[in-house]
């Protein structure tokens, strides 16, 4: 069956405490788990009753993002017209004033190169490798047609490593993240 290749920076995650309860894993346990996820440093913490929610840095996203994105883009084979939408992506994103202002632009869908995706994702966790189901939001900025892959979770690694080397220096390679959905 073919799904959608997105990478992109993994903007929020959510986890909810009745399932940590109920599958007895602790906040430690989980926090341990997700590291090798994600780089919690760039993460603030706005949990709520129900759910454990870790948010990007507003301050580093919109400090940060403009460069990435540019940097990535340079490592994509695009043709013109790719081109051209990657280049009106960085412009709208250095319009905007604020990192709220950049999730409503990719709350919009009109940026090839910009895209909110919410999904549910699981997560390891513990000596048990217990599966935990996860929810997160990711800012997408490259998305590929259809792709036919059983098994993608060690190329996704892979990828996402290729990323995050390749973007040492800024802060935000902590935050890739890339999924088929």
């Amino acid at each position: 069956m073919g799904q959608y290749l997105h990478i992109g920076l993994c903007y929020k995650v959510r986890v909810r405490r009745k399932l940590l309860s109920e599958q007895k894993i602790t906040e430690a346990e989980l926090l341990q788990g997700m590291t090798s996820l994600l780089d919690f440093t760039l993460y603030e913490r706005r949990d709520t009753e129900s759910e454990l929610i870790f948010v990007l840095s507003h301050e580093e996203l919109k400090q940060n993002l403009s460069m990435f994105l540019a940097q990535q883009i340079q490592l994509f084979k695009q043709s013109k017209f790719k081109r051209e939408h990657a280049l009106r992506t960085l412009d709208a994103i250095d319009k905007c004033a604020t990192a709220a202002e950049i999730i409503e632009l990719a709350n919009t869908r009109d940026l090839l190169n910009l895209q909110r995706l919410d999904l549910a994702d699981s997560l390891n966790i513990g000596i048990w490798n217990n599966y935990l189901e996860i929810h997160i939001t990711i800012l997408t900025f490259e998305s590929v047609a259809k792709v036919f892959m059983e098994e993608y979770k060690d190329f996704l690694i892979y990828l996402v490593n290729l990323i995050r080397s390749a973007s040492k220096g800024n802060p935000l390679a902590g935050a890739v993240y890339a999924t088929i959905c």
